[in-house]
């Protein structure tokens, strides 16, 4: 077990170019100060491999329609387009093309930062405090894991065993007992290469179990935790395993309707992408399937019954979760994103917008009227501005990143 301190690594893996500046929103939200910090905010945690952020504003009363004053906005040095991972309520982790990037969420000030992983995937957080992620070793990748309460130290890498490959994206998910990843084994090029699913112990790193899995090397598969299942999509089908064991409890194909994370809630699973499909968790049969023609959606998220999700097309998609019925449809004079999960806290659903600038509108679920809208900081990428934002929350604080910037507004 190592405890030395997690080094940079600087890589010249990708040079990105992120243009335009930090703008108010309609609502007139003032600038943000961006800039090299000062030696007295550096003496107080800041790090030179992002800009400090600005001081939390005071809230009070605003016009109906006007978006919430962000709290913070942090300028990053090259972040990869990831959603960040909020570990707690006193540690934010970004990822950037250098490694991790540790902030304070309340203030937005950097912490720590720890190098050496690979620019593809997103970090996990363990069920054991740490948070890991696929990092370069001598002529191989491995997942590594830091630990957060120790300005990212570096606490295991899991070397892999003989013959036995990890990709840069290979972490799934974790719990208190186990992390979940995928690996192969043979050459993506010949007859004998094996896409497997795998479970390591924690403690020590040992393998618990593994299994063959369909994903292609191109594919990059998501997975959830539900109950005693690990649920993993590949794009053609959604698999339910015994996270204990990793025997196959059903396959289910899912034929141009969903290709996205799944979404638990009841017994039941979700899956968007040009459609929508709820599937039984305890015999993996259809529920039911929303379909319409050219329509793509985001990730779903359910909330008091209904399922959400955001596409181009239909903007906003409500749906009854237990019978698929259409609720309602927002239309697309508000286009919606649909990279990411929307996020519904207290009674309004958030999301970033497909238009011609990069926003995160914001509806009353009850009313079905957006509320307003705000212009994020920094540059999209990718076709459409609502490809590069990403949203993740802790409490009723929405972290908005876009390019390389992180905005933290208020949800309430």
């Amino acid at each position: 077990m190592s405890d030395q301190p997690a080094g940079m690594s600087r890589r010249a893996l990708l040079t990105v170019s992120f243009g335009g500046a930090a703008m108010a929103s309609a609502a007139g939200i003032a600038w943000l100060r961006k800039g090299p910090g000062t030696a007295r905010e550096k003496a107080a945690g800041g790090d030179p491999s992002g800009s400090p952020a600005a001081r939390p504003r005071t809230r009070g009363p605003r016009p109906p329609g006007s978006a919430p004053p962000p709290l913070w906005t942090y300028q990053g040095p090259e972040l990869v387009d990831v959603a960040p991972v909020a570990v707690s309520d006193t540690l934010l982790v970004l990822k950037g093309y250098d490694g991790l990037i540790g902030l304070d969420p309340r203030t937005g000030k950097p912490l720590w930062t720890a190098g050496g992983f690979e620019p593809d995937g997103s970090p996990v957080a363990t069920g054991d405090g740490l948070l890991a992620d696929v990092a370069s070793t001598v002529g191989a990748t491995a997942p590594r894991a830091v630990d957060p309460a120790a300005r990212g130290r570096v606490r295991w890498t899991l070397e892999p065993a003989a013959g036995l490959r990890f990709a840069q994206d290979a972490l799934l998910a974790s719990d208190g007992r186990a992390l979940y990843l995928t690996a192969s084994q043979g050459s993506p090029l010949d007859d004998d290469y094996t896409a497997l699913l795998l479970a390591y112990d924690l403690r020590d790193r040992r393998e618990l179990w593994r299994t063959t899995a369909g994903h292609s090397p191109s594919e990059a598969p998501t997975a959830v935790l539900a109950g005693d299942r690990l649920l993993y999509c590949d794009g053609g089908a959604l698999t339910s395993l015994d996270r204990r064991t990793g025997d196959r409890q059903w396959t289910r194909a899912l034929p141009g309707a969903g290709n996205g994370r799944p979404a638990v809630a009841g017994p039941r699973a979700y899956v968007a992408g040009g459609g929508v499909t709820a599937i039984a968790l305890d015999d993996g049969a259809v529920a039911w399937r929303h379909s319409p023609r050219d329509r793509t959606y985001s990730d779903p998220v359910v909330a008091d019954g209904v399922l959400y999700a955001t596409g181009s097309a239909a903007g906003v998609l409500a749906l009854d979760a237990r019978t698929g019925a259409p609720l309602w449809e927002s239309g697309p004079a508000t286009p919606l994103g649909t990279q990411c999960a929307p996020v519904v806290h207290g009674g309004v659903l958030h999301a970033p917008t497909a238009g011609g600038r990069p926003c995160v509108a914001a509806f009353d679920v009850r009313t079905r009227k957006a509320v307003w809208s705000y212009r994020v900081p920094g540059a999209g990428t990718g076709s459409g501005t609502a490809a590069g934002i990403r949203l993740v929350t802790r409490g009723s604080v929405l972290f908005v990143q876009n390019g390389n910037s992180v905005t933290a507004l208020p949800m309430g």
